[in-house]
């Protein structure tokens, strides 16, 4: 599974447990919170937020696994795992979610390939190739439909 995985090209940044930080964290890798964080965080890869830690701003992550208390907004890119522990308040906005029976949830949840995702942005690159070979194919009908009125 994904989300479990290791990222082996970044060190995970950590706030231990007892730990109070107030203010904006902008990780581009993983990122462990046992602490307290009083601010906005932003992960590039996996956020994993233990059962003694809290985070009091607004999220933007990778993909993310709550164990512990979120008073926030969160955007997670991929997987979102609220584990038996979790308490979310807060709105959610991720491609996936997990649910175990236990975990506290009170926002809204929208779920999906977010608009400038990878997996949009390849649809839309598809359908572009699509409508230009379409065109391509109805130009060159046309210019021999020409070329054949030409000749008569």
């Amino acid at each position: 599974m994904k989300i479990l995985e290791k990222n082996s090209n970044e060190s995970v940044n950590s706030i231990g447990k007892g730990s109070v930080l107030d203010g904006s964290i902008n990780a581009p890798g993983d990122i462990r919170i046992d602490g307290v964080v009083k601010g906005a965080l932003i992960a590039g890869g996996r956020l994993v937020l233990g059962k003694s830690g809290k985070i009091e701003g607004d999220v933007q992550c990778g993909s993310a696994v709550i164990s512990g208390e979120l008073k926030a907004n969160i955007t997670s890119k991929d997987l979102l795992i609220l584990k038996e522990t979790a308490q979310l308040y807060g709105d959610i906005k991720t491609e996936k979610i997990s649910i175990e029976p236990g975990a506290m949830f009170s926002g809204r949840c929208e779920m999906g390939p977010s608009p400038g995702g990878l997996k949009q942005q390849a649809a839309n690159i598809f359908m572009s190739n699509d409508k230009t070979k379409t065109t391509t194919t109805d130009q060159k009908k046309e210019s021999n439909k020409k070329d054949n009125e030409k000749k008569i």
